[in-house]
């Protein structure tokens, strides 16, 4: 009996030291903190939100903590403090291979953002490094390549100017187009090209010799043309001097220009990464080609201040390169003191005298004016064949051509006192009053084509 009486004080011995344990050990703990609820992320009628991360810690109580002994500071955290995993704008339906289906544009967050919240996101599209993310993945990169590969350098981001003597370039077809894609196939081969040319006297050709087409294959004239546009947008700050559209939070930009300001980006991304797998020795501008430089200077014609690029562009013109020969000078900001796109090959080509023409001219075919009878009197004929200028037979790009006379908007010369009109007559209503005339055979039926490419492109009324 004294057996089990000892046996059950012991056990109440450690029962009540266990207790005892248990009760320091809940008085010394901190207590548990109730979690705050998700504060609201304030948003827009046009931004949507994927699911928050709520960054939170537990907030100490000043009343409970003065009781307790001294345990180590914890800093109180802004309930505020959020990260957002996402922010996005409503989706815009894009075809299937385009750069907004291809690189996934409506997960991109909008443009406007600042820069820092921005980069804070999940969704942001730029890597550690500033780079595209997305340009990293082939079906994006393919899609972007697609969408540049044809697109000529001059009239990278001007497609909707309405004047100005680039339009050129658009308007007329040469055998050998200017595209992204000539210009970055080869870079390396014609640069020896262009070495090899330079090195030939027949190729020089001095003051006394301002053209010689005969020469374009054997000087490889292409390669001189080829060689300067890479050095433009690789090492000339080209992408720089591109116009692009900007739209500001303060513009309200739809889905869509949001979109369109991420696409240029994604656009002058995929140059400069053209730009970065170049062989640097390409550079024009690095001691060991001070010699070729300097040669390329002595060719120069007249004003003895153009840039080297605008120099050789300028010969491969005098030598018979028809793209060469439509270039002009583009009044655009100097960029760090150096003038940009200041060749003027147009004075060597097949057109010079086409350029001569007074901007507000209704027979200027470079600038987009309004259609009128006497505008279309001059231009209609250029839908025809065999169209020549100083011997040279030109071809037109009829379709470029019909989009050129009949869509808005159109450039208003500064020459011109009376406001224009808000509602421009439509080529339909210009082609019947000049029917109107006694016109040859001849062109009525050069009108007649003019006609049937403005109704297959949807422009004639």
């Amino acid at each position: 009996m004294k057996v089990n009486i000892r046996i059950t004080a012991w056990l109440s011995a450690c029962f009540c030291l266990i207790l005892l344990t248990l009760g320091a050990f809940l008085w010394l703990s901190p207590p548990r903190a109730i979690p705050a609820e998700s504060p609201t992320v304030a948003t827009n009628n046009t931004l949507s939100t994927s699911p928050t991360t709520i960054t939170q810690k537990p907030v100490v109580n000043p009343q409970v903590a003065v009781n307790k002994p001294h345990q180590p500071h914890q800093p109180v955290v802004n309930p505020q403090a959020v990260t957002l995993s996402s922010l996005t704008l409503p989706p815009v339906d894009y075809p299937t291979g385009s750069i907004g289906e291809a690189c996934e544009l409506n997960t991109f967050p909008p443009r406007h953002l600042d820069p820092e919240i921005r980069r804070g996101l999940e969704n942001s599209p730029y890597d550690n490094t500033g780079g595209f993310k997305q340009l990293d993945e082939e079906k994006c990169r393919l899609a972007v390549e697609n969408h540049m590969n044809p697109i000529n350098p001059n009239l990278w981001g001007r497609e909707n100017d309405t004047h100005g003597s680039h339009s050129v370039h658009a308007l007329v077809a040469v055998d050998n187009p200017l595209t992204f894609e000539r210009i970055f196939t080869d870079p390396a081969g014609d640069f020896a090209r262009v070495q090899e040319a330079l090195a030939r006297p027949e190729c020089q050709l001095g003051q006394d010799t301002a053209t010689n087409w005969q020469l374009n294959e054997t000087c490889h004239a292409d390669a001189m043309l080829n060689y300067a546009m890479v050095t433009r947008f690789c090492y000339n700050f080209g992408i720089l001097t591109r116009p692009k559209q900007y739209y500001s939070k303060e513009d309200n930009p739809t889905p869509e220009q949001d979109r369109r300001m991420w696409i240029q980006h994604l656009e002058g991304g995929w140059v400069r990464r053209k730009c970065q797998s170049l062989d640097p020795n390409l550079k024009l501008w690095l001691p060991v080609h001070t010699e070729l430089r300097q040669q390329i200077q002595e060719l120069q014609i007249g004003d003895k201040n153009k840039s080297v690029n605008a120099t050789l562009i300028e010969l491969a013109a005098r030598l018979g390169e028809e793209a060469a020969g439509l270039t002009h000078p583009v009044d655009i900001e100097r960029i760090r003191g150096k003038p940009q796109c200041d060749e003027e090959g147009y004075q060597y080509g097949p057109l010079a005298e086409w350029f001569t023409t007074d901007l507000s001219d209704p027979t200027n075919l470079f600038s987009k004016l309004t259609p009128s009878v006497d505008r279309f009197r001059h231009l209609v004929p250029l839908f025809g064949k065999n169209i020549k200028a100083k011997g040279k037979v030109i071809s037109f790009d009829h379709e470029a051509l019909a989009r050129h006379l009949c869509t808005p908007p159109y450039h208003i010369p500064p020459s011109v006192d009376e406001a224009p009109d808000p509602e421009p007559p439509s080529c339909r209503e210009i082609v019947t009053e000049l029917r109107q005339e006694k016109l040859s055979p001849s062109m009525l039926e050069l009108l007649t084509t003019f006609e049937d490419v403005a109704i297959r492109l949807d422009v004639y009324e």
